[in-house]
């Protein structure tokens, strides 16, 4: 009975862990890269990140201890879901980008 009950609450947290993963990406589902039908996120390359606004309409986010510098051009003109910056890019490469909340 123990045992039974030792992998169901091993179960419960592999496949809890795995929905949050795949419930915390479902917010980049929909997104798109401006201009075009291409999809912003492959389930990996998305993620909140802090940003800074630099003026006329760029931004820097910091991504894995590195700044990128994101174009008015990637900056997506839609709410973020959270109240946090989200970035979609790999490595210096921005494919969209959603501001959230600016603290100064």
């Amino acid at each position: 009975m123990k045992s039974r009950l030792f992998l169901g609450f091993i179960l419960l947290i592999v496949f809890g862990s795995m929905a949050a993963q795949c419930f915390g990406h479902d917010i980049y589902h929909e997104w798109k890269m401006p201009g075009t039908e291409a999809s912003c996120c492959n389930d990996r390359d998305c993620g909140p990140v802090t940003a800074t606004p630099i003026g006329n309409g760029a931004w820097v986010v910091k991504v894995d201890g590195r700044e990128v510098v994101v174009t008015p051009d990637r900056v997506l003109k839609i709410p973020s879901p959270d109240g946090r910056s989200h970035w979609c890019g790999s490595g210096d490469v921005t494919y969209c980008f959603v501001p959230g909340e600016v603290r100064i």
